[in-house]
């Protein structure tokens, strides 16, 4: 029986040496596909990098293949429609941040692995049940939309027809919004605890970032002092947080504006640019022995020993960015402000922060505070006198 290729996958390919000893190349992360090496130019310590390499040569790869052939559901095959997607949508994908582009490309290859044998009138609701067992809700639905972007997309380029059929992807409820924020005192917690190590002194750098212009985390971790391509740039100069890399396209539920620095972060920023005497300044926002790093871990492990286990499963990284919108709300900043603040909507604004704002159902609380719930201006009242419109009703006798 014929053994079973394998799909592309990373190798490490060990350092090299000639005759005398001496290191020729050094040690790197290749893509082996089948009898084919492709390099990647990545080092033994960037294996994010490499994968990211290796999922751009699947793309390159399987994207190829054109569609032909009946585009009826029950023809077309799901693998084609994606790849296809990916084809088509190649500048949209190169242009992400690299977290999310690694977090797309890993729900592809998942839809791929269930999916991609079937075609696209298998889609229905036992199909999608079985594919969510045992599986997270937020996860798969996040998958699961992805799935239905790509059908849709391939339905309006003319790839499939559905023949004026609806499909059952039997889709999870959408999970609710977490609001939890930090306080005061958690954020003072935190930040010291981080500037007491040397080798933490980036996460404190991070949450402060986080706090005061609630940036999502992996535009910060991208952010540099100096302009250069492919990452978000702080204008010092201005103070101005220009949080989408030059030519970078973000979706529409995902944008990424800029931001005026608030002046108590813009003066840390400076100082962390500049250096001090015998200690040279920083380059990247998030910055490690000279290098952009992603405070991920660091983060986790300095919430590990600050908080209980009840309140360490409530926050994460991206609860800075609840904290910074909370907040602002609680000051009394304009539900549009905020908005424009955080790249988001003003009905998201209000849907999930609104309740913090101090003019939260404001006019309510005054129309029983000041007693003018229930009253009726004389003119209006019935023409009994005597009689309140509260105490009469409905169903009195006509007689």
């Amino acid at each position: 029986m014929p053994r079973r290729k394998k799909e592309p996958h990373l190798l490490l390919r060990k350092v090299r040496y000639d005759r005398r000893g001496r290191v020729t190349h050094q040690s790197t992360w290749i893509i082996r596909d089948g009898e084919r090496h492709v390099a990647t130019g990545c080092g033994v310590d960037d294996f994010a990098a490499a994968e990211l390499k290796l999922h751009d040569y699947n793309i390159a790869k399987h994207a190829a293949k054109s569609l032909t052939g009946p585009n009826q559901a029950n023809h077309v095959l799901i693998a084609d429609l994606i790849a296809y997607y990916l084809k088509r949508k190649e500048d949209w994908i190169a242009g992400m941040p690299p977290e999310r582009k690694r977090a797309l490309l890993v729900q592809i290859g998942r839809l791929n692995a269930f999916w991609g044998g079937k075609n696209v009138a298998e889609i229905n609701e036992e199909s999608s049940l079985k594919y969510q067992r045992g599986r997270n809700k937020h996860s798969v639905r996040s998958e699961l939309e992805v799935l239905r972007a790509v059908i849709n997309f391939g339905e309006k380029k003319g790839k499939v027809d559905k023949g004026g059929r609806s499909l059952d992807y039997a889709m999870p409820a959408k999970a609710k919004s977490r609001v939890t924020f930090y306080t005061r005192r958690e954020i003072a917690l935190l930040v010291l605890s981080a500037y007491r190590r040397k080798d933490t002194v980036h996460i404190a750098r991070f949450i402060l970032t986080g706090l005061y212009t609630g940036t999502r985390s992996e535009r910060i971790e991208r952010a540099s002092y100096i302009r250069e391509p492919g990452r978000p740039w702080v204008d010092l100069e201005n103070g101005v947080f220009y949080r989408r890399a030059d030519g970078e396209m973000t979706p529409a539920n995902k944008r990424a504006d800029p931001v005026r620095i608030p002046r108590p972060l813009l003066m840390h920023m400076r100082r962390w640019h500049k250096g001090a005497p015998g200690r040279p300044g920083s380059r990247y926002v998030v910055e490690y022995r000279g290098r952009p790093v992603s405070p991920r871990k660091g983060f986790y492990t300095l919430k590990g020993k600050i908080f209980d286990k009840e309140r360490r499963r409530e926050v994460n990284r991206h609860t800075l960015r609840h904290t910074c919108a909370t907040w602002l709300m609680q000051a009394g900043v304009s539900i549009s402000l905020v908005a424009k603040y955080l790249s988001a909507t003003e009905k998201i604004i209000e849907e999930v922060y609104g309740h913090h704002h101090p003019d939260f159902h404001s006019e309510a609380d005054h129309a029983f505070s000041r007693g003018k719930a229930g009253r009726m201006d004389e003119q209006s009242r019935q023409k009994r006198p005597g009689q309140s419109r509260i105490d009469s009703t409905d169903d009195e006798d006509p007689a």
